[in-house]
């Protein structure tokens, strides 16, 4: 991959290796966190990408299970922010959220769609 790419007259692309890690947790091969680490300036940030458990092991403990590992982890990293978005109608995936500690902050969300896919 190239490290700079010229994108228009006085437009460039640099890209940054290393500024990024990404790590999966998997608890048993039944539920699995993909989470990227990086370093904002100020501090070390996780944010948790995505977060599944398959339907037919919901309700059964292993999100929460999950979350402690993926809790766990982040402090072996020396994690300072664990963040991360939900829907807000994702009402069972707020519950586990919050009796984790996370708390909802005032960020608004923006989503540019270049492509179409199905969620």
């Amino acid at each position: 991959m190239e490290k700079q790419k010229n994108i228009g007259k006085d437009t460039k692309v640099d890209w940054i290796e290393n500024s990024a890690k990404q790590a999966r947790v998997s608890l048993g091969g039944v539920s699995s966190c993909l989470c990227t680490i990086y370093h904002n300036g100020k501090a070390k940030i996780m944010i948790i990408d995505n977060f599944e458990t398959p339907e037919k092991y919901r309700n059964q403990g292993y999100g929460q299970k999950l979350m402690k590992e993926v809790i766990d982890f982040a402090k072996t990293q020396d994690i300072d922010s664990v963040e991360l978005q939900v829907n807000k109608d994702n009402g069972v995936a707020i519950k586990l959220y919050e009796k984790n500690k996370f708390e909802k902050t005032d960020k608004y969300y923006y989503r540019l769609i270049l492509n179409k896919w199905t969620i």
